[in-house]
Formats: C-alpha cells, sequence, structure tokens
C-alpha cells in the first residue's frame, strides 16, 4: 500500500537542502572548494535520509529517492562528488543488505559510464537539452528495475513501481528547476552588481580623464614643437620622443576610460563577421611575426550578426592581442568561428602561460590586468560591448596549457 505521507517525506528530504543550499551558501562570498563541499556534505545527507527511511511495498521491496541525490551530485557537483556519493550510496545498501545489491551495483556502474562522457558538457546545454538529459537516465534506472520485477515473477508490483518512478521523476524535475531558476537569478545579481559597480567606476574614471586630458594635449603640442627646435641636440631630441611616446601611451589608456561611460549613439547595422575575422587576422599578422606566434584559423563563411563594426573589431583586436602578448616564448593563436543552431560561436584560443582560478575570476573587472603596464580596461571595454550585443563571454583557462575565449551571439539577423 502506497503512503502519501512517506512520499511527501522524500520529497522534503530532496527539496529542503537544495533550497537551504542555493539561500544561505550558494550566494555567499566564500571559497569555491569550501562551498563545494558544503554542498556535497547537504547531498549526502540527503541520501542517507532518503535511504534509511524507504516506502517498503512487500516482500521486503524498499523504494526511495536515491537516485535524485546521486543524478545531483554529478551533474552538478562534478564527476568526483559524484563518485564519492555513489560509492558512500553502494556501502549503505550492501550494509543494509537485502536482495538486488548486484543489480544495483551495476545498474549505477553503467549509470556512471554514461555520465563521464557528458557530464562537462552538461552546463553548457540549453535548459531544454538538461531536462531531457536528466530525464533519459533517471528512466535508465527506472526500466533496468522493471525489468528486474518482470524477471522475478512480481508482475503484482509493477504498477505501484511506475507510479512511484513516475512521482520520483517528477521531484527530480521539480528539483532541476529549482536549481536552474535559483542558479540564474544569482548569476542575474551578480551580473546587476557588477553593472552597478561598473558604472560608478566609469562616470567616476571619465570625469577624471577630461581633466587630464586638456593639460596633457598642451604638453604634447609643447613637446612636438620643441623637436623641432634646430638647436636641440641628439640627446635632447631623444628624451622628448621618449616623452611623446609615454605620452601617447596615457593618451590612448584615457581613451579605454573615456569608453566605458561614454555610451554609442550609433545604430547598429550588419556586420560581415567572417570578413571582419579575416581582416582582424591580417591586421595582427606583423604583431604575430614579431612574438613568434602562428595563426590557425576555421571560420565558417556567410556569417553575420548586428552591431557596430568598429566596435566587434575592438572586441577581436583586444583578445586575440590578449592572446599573442600571454605566448611570451611564442606559439599558436587558433582563431575558429561557426554558427551551432541559432547561436554563432568565435572561439580564440592560445597555448600561452594561462591563469589560475583567482585570476580567472577577476578577468574583465576594471583595473585588473595580469600585463606590467596593464590598467584591465581593454577588456572590460571589449565585455561590455559584447554584452550590448545581447552576447556572452566564457572563458576556460589553465595555467601552463592556455586560454580559451568563447563569444557567443544570438543569430538576430532578422531582428
Amino acid at each position: 500500500m502506497f503512503y502519501f505521507g512517506q512520499f511527501l517525506y522524500h520529497v522534503l528530504i530532496v527539496l529542503f537542502p537544495i533550497f537551504f543550499h542555493h539561500l544561505y551558501i550558494y550566494g555567499k562570498q566564500q571559497d569555491k572548494q569550501k562551498r563545494d563541499l558544503k554542498f556535497g556534505f547537504i547531498i549526502i545527507i540527503m541520501l542517507f535520509c532518503t535511504m534509511s527511511y524507504p516506502v517498503e511495498y512487500q516482500n521486503g521491496y524498499l523504494y526511495d529517492f536515491r537516485v535524485i541525490p546521486i543524478l545531483i551530485a554529478f551533474l552538478y557537483g562534478g564527476f568526483f562528488q559524484g563518485s564519492i556519493t555513489l560509492l558512500l550510496m553502494l556501502i549503505y545498501r550492501f550494509i543494509v543488505g537485502g536482495n538486488g545489491f548486484y543489480i544495483t551495483l551495476i545498474n549505477y556502474f553503467i549509470l556512471t559510464l554514461i555520465i563521464s562522457f557528458i557530464y562537462r558538457k552538461f552546463k553548457n546545454f540549453q535548459i531544454r537539452n538538461k531536462m531531457i538529459t536528466i530525464s533519459l537516465l533517471y528512466w535508465f534506472i527506472a526500466l533496468t528495475r522493471g525489468l528486474t520485477l518482470m524477471k522475478t515473477g512480481q508482475y503484482d508490483q509493477l504498477p505501484f513501481m511506475l507510479t512511484f518512478s513516475l512521482l520520483t521523476w517528477l521531484t527530480l524535475i521539480t528539483v532541476f528547476f529549482v536549481i536552474e531558476n535559483l542558479e540564474q537569478q544569482t548569476k542575474i545579481q551578480s551580473q546587476l552588481q557588477r553593472a552597478d559597480k561598473l558604472n560608478v567606476i566609469s562616470q567616476l574614471a571619465a570625469s577624471v580623464a577630461h581633466e587630464v586630458r586638456n593639460p596633457m594635449t598642451s604638453v604634447f603640442g609643447f613637446l612636438q614643437l620643441l623637436q623641432g627646435n634646430p638647436t636641440l641636440d641628439k640627446t635632447g631630441k631623444k628624451y622628448i620622443d621618449i616623452s611623446l611616446k609615454e605620452l601617447e601611451h596615457a593618451q590612448s589608456i584615457i581613451n579605454d576610460y573615456l569608453a566605458l561611460a561614454k555610451p554609442n549613439s550609433k545604430s547598429p547595422t550588419l556586420i560581415n563577421l567572417t570578413e571582419e575575422l579575416h581582416n582582424t587576422i591580417e591586421l595582427m599578422t606583423s604583431y604575430t611575426n614579431i612574438k613568434n606566434v602562428k595563426v590557425e584559423s576555421s571560420i565558417q563563411e556567410s556569417l553575420f550578426l548586428k552591431g557596430l563594426k568598429d566596435e566587434m573589431k575592438q572586441v577581436l583586436v583586444n583578445i586575440m592581442k590578449n592572446g599573442i602578448e600571454a605566448m611570451e616564448k611564442g606559439g599558436l593563436l587558433m582563431v575558429n568561428a561557426f554558427q551551432k543552431e541559432q547561436t554563432i560561436v568565435i572561439e580564440i584560443q592560445d597555448n600561452g602561460k594561462g591563469m589560475n582560478k583567482k585570476q580567472l575570476k577577476n578577468l574583465g573587472t576594471p583595473f585588473y590586468s595580469m600585463k606590467e603596464k596593464g590598467t584591465g580596461v581593454g577588456l572590460t571595454v571589449s565585455y561590455q560591448i559584447i554584452h550590448s550585443m545581447k552576447g556572452s563571454v566564457d572563458v576556460e583557462s589553465e595555467e601552463g596549457k592556455g586560454t580559451k575565449f568563447t563569444i557567443k551571439f544570438p543569430c538576430n539577423l532578422f531582428s
């Protein structure tokens, strides 16, 4: 006999810890490793609670929600965390005893093999594909249990098993949507906070830049006049040349600061992205030759998107230049561009020195730069341009192996 109260207990077991984690742990400013450890601990508590108070049908056949914490651990906590959760489940299941342990072992071993091929790609799936993936993984487990009952002649138990499986699947989908929704809200909140900080910084930087630019222009003009003085000796000309170059460098930094606050009033036009990528690679040729960097590209024909051509070029130059400069002893810069479903994807990858997790987290924030004379403003402006075009940036990096920028834009040719 199925007891509604027992089922409700299992629903609360899996939902309450998820809410608790996202409300009191997920959004807090703390080390990712500590946060992952707390998430794993909550998942394990969820697992033990659901296995300790199962719904018993008859003849020792027990039903619980163990598959939910296991799938959540694998797909949202990572393969290591999922493996630990699965191992603890199998140990606890062995201690509890009863029939079917080896069938459970085989089923979850196959499930682990399947997950090992998809868990890295899972986070990049669209929400619809994520839901389908989770559902297929769950019904694989449910199907094997149904086949086991049929093989042992437990046909009278099939209606109960199907009912419980359906309710478990609905609970799993609910947990999935709760996690996705809370993660999306946290992401939006983070973006809003970052936008507010960027707005304050950009306005302050712009006001200071305007005040500094005027006296710099005067100094630049007087130095140019002195440079043309025929009585000036060789040493004096050398010093003036150095001063002019440094002023030009300072001027370029000021222009970057002004770009943070300057709203662009131009109307977006249709950009031939394929052409822009080829032109940018050609433009960077002399720089790559100096740095002993080879460029390989795979760019799909007829890629178009709406935006501002000059801004798009600025983004491509900034990111390619950063990649080239990251390869201090030379290397390979790979540029790929293609359309995938309704998204245009640009990949710019180098095999330079790479970044650690802390550096990666700060990437794109104002005034953060890994270069000796860098300001970090160039990349901040690039991020701002990409987001203004409804695009997104994803950066993967590993120290000693290099960095990969993945830029995605919606196909808005007809919008």
